[in-house]
């Protein structure tokens, strides 16, 4: 599991843009270190960026956006899935991290994969979307590392 995450992990866990995250930065929302000249945010700071009550507004609209999209989108000649997932705090911390991982190397083929997590509660839920190869791919590796 990672240690830190990057602004492009901060990216590919709320669906904003790194344009809004490097916004969220300068106005003091999200705290990480830039000392090696790249930002990285540990999992204490992120929890605390995604418990920001003027930031929650933002990630509930992209992450529920997310299943918008998927029910109101007509079917395109592939079969798609979304799924959500509700997790423990210690299970979405791994997801998140395996998500992540799988995310920033992910290269489209035909559909594209999204993924967004948000504090609920004691827990965390986590969204997927996408081709049900990919989603059942990502799905399968977490499973199989549990």
């Amino acid at each position: 599991m990672k240690d830190t995450f990057g602004i492009d992990d901060v990216a590919l866990m709320t669906g904003l843009s790194t344009r809004t995250i490097r916004n969220y930065i300068a106005d003091g929302f999200l705290s990480g270190d830039k000392s090696s000249g790249a930002w990285q945010f540990t999992a204490e700071q992120l929890d605390a960026f995604f418990r920001n009550k003027t930031v929650q507004p933002t990630l509930h609209s992209k992450k529920n956006a997310i299943v918008y999209d998927f029910i109101g989108q007509k079917p395109r000649g592939e079969d798609k899935m979304c799924v959500v997932l509700d997790l423990t705090s210690d299970s979405a911390k791994r997801a998140s991290a395996l998500f992540c991982k799988y995310m920033s190397g992910y290269k489209p083929e035909s559909a594209e994969l999204r993924f967004a997590s948000d504090n609920i509660g004691d827990g965390v839920r986590v969204i997927l979307s996408g081709a049900d190869s990919e989603v059942m791919a990502l799905l399968n590796r977490y499973y199989a590392e549990r």
